[in-house]
């Protein structure tokens, strides 16, 4: 049960979600680029491939033909995580100075969680694709997006549980709910 006390926080939590997935609408390669830079940089650095950023199309690596532009951000993980994240450590906080600094502590998390997940997700992708494997050749796309939700959920889910443990042995207060 979600306590009155925290609506505040979830408010804030979900109203950021809805301005910045507005604002991601109306968003470039450009506006993107403090979740695609150190992305690329990441995925530069696992493959050996040295990108070029193209401002409409976004980094490209001719060696490995990949381009990792906007769509690529994670920028709805992002927001998820974020959403998340808040919703899970405010529960758990008791003082308001404390719960008021989950917002944004749970956005840096979610931050450098996207990075990672994001990177993994690419790399994931980039090594599977070219693999070779011919009787997938046909079904890329999809692939793609199976290793996307694959991903992304397995990191999403990880998250929530070791941040739920970690929050309830570090919280004497805290008390497990199944739900």
């Amino acid at each position: 049960m979600l306590s009155k006390e925290n609506y505040p926080y979830y408010l804030t939590a979900l109203g950021l979600f809805v301005l910045l997935k507005l604002g991601f609408t109306v968003a470039d390669n450009d506006s993107m680029a403090f979740l695609l830079r150190p992305i690329n940089s990441a995925i530069e650095l696992l493959t050996g491939s040295k990108a070029i950023y193209f401002p409409d199309k976004g980094f490209y690596h001719e060696r490995l033909d990949v381009l990792i532009d906007k769509s690529c951000s994670g920028f709805n993980y992002l927001l998820l995580s974020f959403v998340m994240l808040v919703f899970l450590t405010v529960k758990y906080t008791t003082k308001q100075i404390s719960k008021a600094c989950m917002v944004p502590v749970s956005m840096l998390a979610a931050y450098v969680l996207t990075i990672f997940a994001n990177t993994s997700r690419i790399f994931i992708s980039i090594v599977i694709e070219h693999k070779n494997i011919h009787f997938l050749q046909e079904h890329q796309a999809v692939l793609h997006e199976a290793i996307g939700v694959l991903t992304y959920l397995s990191f999403l889910v990880l998250t929530y549980l070791l941040t739920e443990k970690y929050l309830i042995k570090t919280n004497k207060h805290a008390k497990f709910t199944e739900s």
